[in-house]
């Protein structure tokens, strides 16, 4: 079973640096290629979830807005264990998001390593799609 405190000793043993902000949910990031990410680990009763938020905030223009979720939604057919999404604020959102039932170390190291990944891989692309002019 995944609790709060092996979500703590996985993140050391696998060397994350991270700060507890409430009883299930800590932040931490890293420094990738092209951008400093920070992300969030929230615990609930049966899913974790590791994301970035925002990722990238939301476009100004409409004519941006269709052609990065376009392209979000291209991605998220091509991509394994993560996914894009926007939130409230029609920022981007990436993701991964794991039930906790059996949930092994090996299952969490992976979903960090998919998000500071596709993280990296896909920054610049939808960066430069959110900032289109019209």
């Amino acid at each position: 079973m995944m609790t709060p405190q092996r979500v703590e000793e996985l993140l050391q043993k696998d060397g994350w640096p991270f700060e507890r902000i409430d009883p299930h949910t800590w932040r931490s990031g890293f420094r990738g290629d092209v951008n400093s990410f920070r992300f969030f680990v929230r615990l609930t009763e049966n899913w974790i979830f590791f994301t970035i938020v925002p990722f990238v905030v939301a476009p100004k223009t409409e004519q941006a807005a269709l052609a990065l979720y376009r392209h979000l939604l291209r991605l998220n057919r091509e991509i394994n264990m993560a996914k894009f999404a926007i939130d409230d604020d029609a920022d981007v959102v990436l993701t991964v998001e794991l039930p906790t039932e059996n949930l092994d170390e090996s299952e969490f190291k992976d979903a960090l390593d998919a998000l500071s990944y596709y993280a990296d891989k896909h920054y610049l692309d939808v960066l430069n799609l959110a900032q289109r002019p019209v």
